[in-house]
């Protein structure tokens, strides 16, 4: 129980010679007066207010919180959108070089096989000219 001996907090408290468990002691009780209501009601009107002013500053926060992220969220977007045109453009660069040199490859092995045929369809040996028909026949067929 609080306890206040020589408390001087203004008219609103009071010395009571009485206890609940029985002894006595001194303590202090408040005075409902037309004063201290007041007082009370201006105290929770400035609660009122400050829970207020609260809620206004974290749905403040919230909606530029949200704002921001938003942004963020486009410009990571973005950045992706962008780096995925630019592979697909580097990709495609890379496969037409590929078939490129597939093509060169290809136009390389065309004019060996024909070389190679055509030395040995000199030879005058019957499987040289076997052999040069065979070739013949898969150069025309890789065309």
């Amino acid at each position: 129980m609080f306890s206040c001996s020589g408390c001087t907090v203004g008219t609103y408290l009071e010395l009571d010679e009485t206890t609940t468990d029985g002894g006595v002691d001194k303590v202090a009780t408040t005075m409902m007066t037309k004063t201290y209501f007041e007082d009370l009601g201006r105290i929770a009107e400035s609660n009122a207010k400050s829970a207020q002013e609260s809620a206004r500053i974290a749905t403040e926060y919230w909606v530029s919180s949200r704002e921001r992220n938003n942004k963020v969220a486009q410009e990571i977007t973005q950045t992706i959108t962008e780096v995925m045109r630019r592979q697909t453009e580097s990709n495609e660069e890379l496969v037409s070089r590929i078939f490129e040199l597939l093509e060169e490859r290809d136009e390389a092995h065309k004019l060996f096989f024909e070389q190679w045929a055509e030395a040995f369809s000199r030879v005058p040996f019957e499987y040289t000219r076997q052999a040069t028909h065979e070739a013949h026949k898969k150069t025309a067929s890789l065309r």
